[in-house]
């Protein structure tokens, strides 16, 4: 029953969408990439307000899962 209540997916997960849970669900939900197209803005503005730090290589990878599954390209 716990099982059906998890809010984890239950398909293996790609290192970028890894990197994304693990930076970015800490302090808030997990956004559906398709929620906005400005994800580069959203990032700059949470680093340049100390919400968050991520490394070049963290950013990257965290661009390229919303990108990649953004339906608002």
């Amino acid at each position: 029953m716990a099982a059906a209540c998890s809010s984890a997916p239950s398909r293996p997960l790609s290192e970028e969408e890894r990197t994304y849970r693990a930076k970015c669900t800490s302090c808030h939900r997990a956004y559906e990439p398709g929620e906005r197209k400005d994800w580069p803005a959203v990032l700059d503005k949470m680093q340049a307000d100390k919400k968050t730090h991520l490394n070049p290589e963290e950013r990257a990878q965290i661009l390229a899962f919303l990108r990649g599954n953004s339906v608002m390209r």
